[in-house]
């Protein structure tokens, strides 16, 4: 699942900085662009979110409960 994820991440930077450039060069029409920027940005967020969570998860395991 980590490697899904890294992969989903490395794939919305991707399509973030292509959305950036596409609407800075004119190469797309700025709907197209916002769209693959959103959809970008969707990805990283969820790829950060679901890391965080999980060092949350491994951090939790090692603590001992009184």
């Amino acid at each position: 699942m980590k490697t899904v994820t890294f992969i989903g991440g490395i794939a919305g930077v991707i399509l973030a900085v292509f959305a950036y450039f596409a609407e800075l060069n004119s190469w797309a029409s700025p709907e197209a662009a916002m769209a693959l920027g959103f959809a970008g940005y969707v990805l990283i967020i969820t790829a950060i979110a679901y890391f965080l969570l999980s060092w949350l998860y491994q951090g939790s395991r090692d603590i001992e409960v009184l």
